[in-house]
């Protein structure tokens, strides 16, 4: 073990801090940093919703403690979220969806901003390119208004990424070519005449996204095939196949990419169906939504192990400062804090900890230990309590219970030694 550490710290670890410089990865970086007070208010707000105002939520709902029930006067079912009390609650829900919708904007128009320093580019053109980019490529990539709204929650932060990209390049490309610049007056205003010459790289640019986009709402009949197709063939129910996709999930998150973000097409296809099913009773399966809420609980893991084994002061800072949030699964402020992006010592154990935690969570359920996960359960649902709720037994925070346990175990070995490197350089 000893060797492999060495190995990583003589090799591994330079290679990486040289990858940790990438222009474009710490532009992504450098985005979430600036976006994380907004992202923690947003979801403290979504933990009050869930915990106390949303109607069909913990407090108020038939799987919670059911308030509901009592302050409507016994109404259950449709007739409670119908009622007046239900109606005026939901408006609370639909203020923290604007509050991710709006996240996803800033991080189009942030990205965008740091781009515009990469490509060489006008700033304040190349996020106008990028903004209506992307709502032009939202606009015409779903006829039906609530699929619409996917792309402005917390599943469409990967498409903003990349359409971040893709205009701000191209974007970039075309301004500086001198034939696409129209040349105003000499009598014009300096500042006019800067901006009116970038018109017809702006034209292209929209032209080529509104083209792009109009050809993938084309092709969405096929691709709705496609997926149908590979929904049928059961491949998301397989431990082996989960692994895999728990293995890019975390892996893109080392790198500094939002994960489930990247991957919400397969939590689409695959895992949304499979809670829906279990919830109305359809079904029995053991991935969905629910698990993978629950499995978040890895990175907990990581933070007791930083408290009980590290003697580096800024890494317990750090920890003891994300609590708050990893209580309600909110990661962010430790792995980048930490930083946890980037960091070789980590990888294993970021990755192997998730995995470990399917597989026990897997033989659990198919043995009958744990009942499977029936009800979709918000992601900011406090842990432990997230799976008790969402599998309707104790049991469910026993394996959340068990699975955090395993993860600091895994996660030891990996802060001992990083401890010691740390140690070692100073």
């Amino acid at each position: 073990m000893g060797n492999v550490f060495s190995f990583w710290e003589l090799t591994l670890i330079p290679k990486v801090e040289q990858f940790y410089k990438n222009k474009y990865l710490t532009a992504i970086r450098r985005t979430f940093y600036i976006l994380i007070p907004f992202w923690l208010t947003i979801s403290a707000l979504d933990v009050i919703n869930n915990l106390l105002i949303d109607p069909d939520g913990f407090l108020m709902g038939n799987y919670g403690l059911n308030l509901g029930f009592w302050i409507t006067g016994g109404l259950t079912g449709e007739e409670f979220m119908n009622s007046q009390f239900a109606q005026v609650l939901l408006v609370y829900n639909r203020i923290v969806d604007i509050g991710y919708r709006i996240i996803t904007i800033l991080i189009v128009s942030i990205l965008s901003r740091y781009l515009a320093d990469i490509f060489e580019s006008d700033k304040y053109l190349t996020i106008f390119c990028s903004l209506a980019s992307f709502l032009m490529m939202t606009s015409t990539s779903s006829y039906i208004p609530n699929e619409m709204s996917d792309y402005f929650s917390r599943r469409g932060y990967f498409f903003a990424f990349v359409t971040a990209f893709a205009s701000s390049w191209l974007f970039a490309k075309l301004s500086k070519i001198k034939r696409l610049q129209i040349k105003a007056p000499n009598s014009t205003v300096k500042e006019y005449a800067q901006y009116i010459s970038k018109t017809i790289p702006i034209f292209l640019t929209l032209l080529v996204v509104s083209i792009f986009s109009l050809i993938l709402a084309l092709l969405s009949e096929t691709a709705d095939a496609f997926e149908a197709y590979i929904a049928s063939l059961n491949l998301f129910q397989e431990p082996i196949f989960v692994m895999m996709y728990q293995f890019t999930v975390w892996f893109l998150w080392w790198l500094g990419i939002p994960g489930y973000a990247v991957t919400s097409k397969i939590m689409e296809v695959g895992y949304i169906p499979a809670q829906m099913s279990n919830q109305i009773g359809e079904s029995a399966a053991i991935f969905t939504t629910g698990f993978f809420e629950a499995g978040v609980i890895h990175v907990m893991g990581l933070m007791i192990a930083i408290l009980v084994f590290s003697q580096h002061e800024s890494w317990r800072s750090v920890s003891k400062f994300s609590l708050p949030a990893m209580l309600f699964n909110v990661q962010e402020v430790l792995i980048f804090g930490l930083p946890v992006i980037l960091n070789p010592i980590f990888l294993v154990p970021y990755i192997l900890a998730p995995i470990a935690n399917v597989l026990v969570g897997y033989f659990a359920i198919s043995w009958g230990i744990v009942p499977i996960f029936q009800v979709d359960i918000p992601w900011t649902m406090p842990l432990i309590l997230s799976p008790t709720i969402g599998t309707h037994s104790v049991m469910g925070g026993i394996l959340q219970i068990v699975w955090l346990i395993m993860d600091i175990f895994i996660y030891a070995p990996f802060v001992i030694t990083a401890n010691a490197i740390e140690m070692e350089n100073d």
